[in-house]
């Protein structure tokens, strides 16, 4: 059907069809009676109602177009988009985006349709309808300030139908009216209009008034999720007193049976510590904030896993944060806090997803077929490449919307200790994502792609070298002294780690070699120009800039040098969580023995050659090894 047909660009770039309901004017509006598919309807969401237009198009795009035929597509579509309630600017989404990048209909579709959806929000007499008409007709165009204030009198009207119950919400099996979510952001949409349109006119006034009812009447019946959804609500836009709400929020808490759920107490206790806070009541917000840390506390004690006791206990910890004469009681709770993340890695296990790498091995092995040793050192600094930064965004917003379960959740990254060194937000269904969405997929996909690397070429090219040949630091000392990215003071030691890797001592090498990047990084900077040291104006001293100093103030230059995909992969190495963080690890001691023999660790090492070798690439035929009778140093088969 036209209204289930993407919106947008398609593959190969080419321009999509312009849907039918494109085409409809205000002369098709009147020519139609639009709402007797859902004059009868007792929905108040519009998603039904647009199903009740979807369902009464035909299964084909018809040859001649008929004016109902492109109004019923136009309110189709309008009506099925999402609803964004939290999005004051930007309230209506698609609702399906394929993995292809087509999409459902958004609000920038009905541009030159504005004239025709004012006709049809005129018209309107369903209050869903004309408040979903509206308020997209305000949003593409504010000068239609009236049309604002049509779309918030018509939220308002039904939030009110539902809570007499003339309309309802979908699923509302319990018939609970106007105390659910649906109703909260309908109103929360209004309330949006009143700061654009004003909040004395009527549409946002009469929700405010609702709104703070439905806060008294949940209060009243002692239900707490209505109470936090539209105190929450009554707090953000400054509606009631806000010490009357923290009062009677208080109040509510001590009623409560016995039975209530622990994590909806907490809840309360944080609204009613918002409430005076808000109120500029500093000891009665601490007050709360105490009671609801410590029953945080108590939550903690109570959990059978340790995962998650050490998740509330941190809840705990900051929720104490700041509150006077809290100082030694945080600190008596972060012992116990190191106490039970010592009991998350009984409870966490391992798995194993097997890969068959035979192929690439061989692959690899026949590279590796070089007539000389200096040949064979080139092939294995070529043995892969640094991803481009921004097919590896593209690949993971891909993944996110291939496998959207797969990342709806935030997730917490642990230590071996149990700690938690890194939080990534839940995938949004929308095409932007947050950062931290992203580092997560990208790490993944890079230790998937370091493993294949480390374990399939650069472990395989590194024996098939060591196997015929012996290498000495007068060899590396040969190719490091003309490499423009190794100081000159620093070519023994740099040849040691490299002699240390390759005969597999990889504990040493990675030692040796992860502290020498970042000399060689201001090495390379300061040969282009650029400073790389910091003056502490008070003191008068200079001091070298560290590594992740260059990275944070000197990136656009390092991109300049280096190109960002290899800026951007050290960056993943050895700096960024989440990810193997190699520098900071070696640099405070948090490597394990096992660790420098791990496939992170093998591609660090890997990586640095690399760098050391890139330079010489175009000068390889006049390099000349020492000890070398073949134009390839000693072979010891030979």
């Amino acid at each position: 059907m036209s209204d289930e047909s993407p919106f947008g660009e398609s593959p190969d770039n080419a321009v999509p069809p312009l849907p039918p309901w494109a085409g409809a004017t205000v002369v098709d509006v009147s020519q139609v009676d639009f709402e007797e598919l859902v004059r009868r309807s007792d929905s108040a969401d519009a998603a039904e109602l647009g199903d009740l237009y979807r369902s009464a198009l035909p299964d084909t795009q018809p040859e001649s177009e008929t004016p109902a035929f492109r109004v019923h597509s136009m309110l189709a579509a309008v009506m099925g988009m999402q609803f964004k309630a939290n999005e004051p600017n930007d309230p209506f989404a698609a609702m399906v985006v394929w993995a292809d990048g087509r999409r459902s209909a958004v609000p920038a579709d009905f541009r030159g349709a504005i004239d025709a959806l004012a006709a049809l929000a005129e018209r309107a007499q369903h209050p869903a309808l004309r408040a979903r008409l509206a308020d997209l007709c305000w949003l593409l165009d504010r000068k239609r300030g009236r049309l604002g204030v049509t779309a918030a009198k018509a939220y308002v009207e039904v939030v009110s139908q539902v809570d007499a119950g003339t309309l309802k919400f979908q699923f509302d099996e319990n018939e609970t009216g106007a105390l659910r979510h649906e109703a909260r952001d309908l109103l929360k949409r209004a309330l949006f209009i009143g700061r654009g349109t004003g909040m004395d006119k009527n549409g946002p006034s009469g929700a405010q008034k609702l709104v703070v009812a439905l806060r008294k009447r949940a209060i009243e019946k002692q239900q707490t999720n209505p109470t936090l959804m539209f105190g929450r609500l009554d707090l953000h836009f400054g509606i009631s007193d806000a010490a009357e709400v923290g009062r009677e929020v208080e109040n509510l808490i001590v009623g409560l049976p016995t039975v209530t759920d622990d994590h909806t107490l907490v809840e309360l206790w944080r609204l009613s510590a918002r409430a005076y806070h808000k109120a500029k009541l500093g000891d009665e917000a601490n007050r709360c904030r105490t009671t609801a840390g410590e029953l945080l506390v108590t939550m903690a004690k109570g959990q059978p896993s340790a995962m998650l006791a050490a998740h509330t206990m941190t809840e705990a910890i900051r929720e104490l944060h700041g509150l006077p004469g809290s100082k030694d009681r945080r600190k008596e709770l972060r012992h116990l806090l190191v106490d039970i993340q010592a009991g998350i890695a009984d409870e966490m296990s391992p798995f194993a997803i097997p890969m068959n790498l035979e192929d690439i091995a061989k692959e690899v092995e026949k590279k590796m077929q070089q007539p000389t040793l200096l040949d064979k050192l080139f092939t294995f600094a070529a043995l892969s490449h640094s991803p481009d930064p921004d097919q590896l965004i593209a690949e993971a917003e891909k993944s996110i919307r291939e496998h959207p379960f797969s990342s709806l959740f935030g997730a917490s990254h642990h230590d071996r200790d149990g700690k938690v060194i890194y939080r990534s937000e839940g995938a949004d269904f929308g095409d932007a994502q947050h950062d931290s969405t992203l580092r997560q997929h990208i790490a993944r996909d890079e230790g998937l792609r370091r493993h294949i690397t480390a374990s399939a070429e650069i472990e395989v090219a590194r024996q098939s070298i060591v196997s015929r040949h012996y290498l000495s630091e007068e060899i590396f000392a040969a190719l490091l002294e003309i490499s423009p990215f190794v100081p000159q003071g620093l070519v023994m030691t740099y040849s040691h780690g490299f002699t240390c890797f390759f005969r597999g001592d990889f504990i040493s090498g990675l030692y040796i070699l992860t502290p020498l990047l970042e000399a060689s990084l201001r090495h390379v900077l300061n040969a282009h120009g650029h400073d790389v040291t910091k003056l502490d104006d008070a003191t008068k001293i200079q001091e070298d800039r560290t590594i992740s100093v260059l990275y944070e103030q000197m990136r656009p230059e390092l991109d300049s040098i280096f190109g960002t995909p290899i800026t951007t992969d050290i960056e993943n190495v050895f700096l960024k969580k989440p990810g193997p963080y190699i520098r900071h690890s070696i640099a405070h001691g948090l490597l394990h023995d096992g660790e420098p023999y791990s496939d992170d660790a093998l591609y660090a090492c890997w990586l640095i050659f690399q760098l050391c070798m890139i330079p010489l690439f175009e000068h390889r035929e006049h390099i000349r090894l020492p000890f070398d009778i073949h134009s390839g140093a000693i072979d010891e088969t030979e």
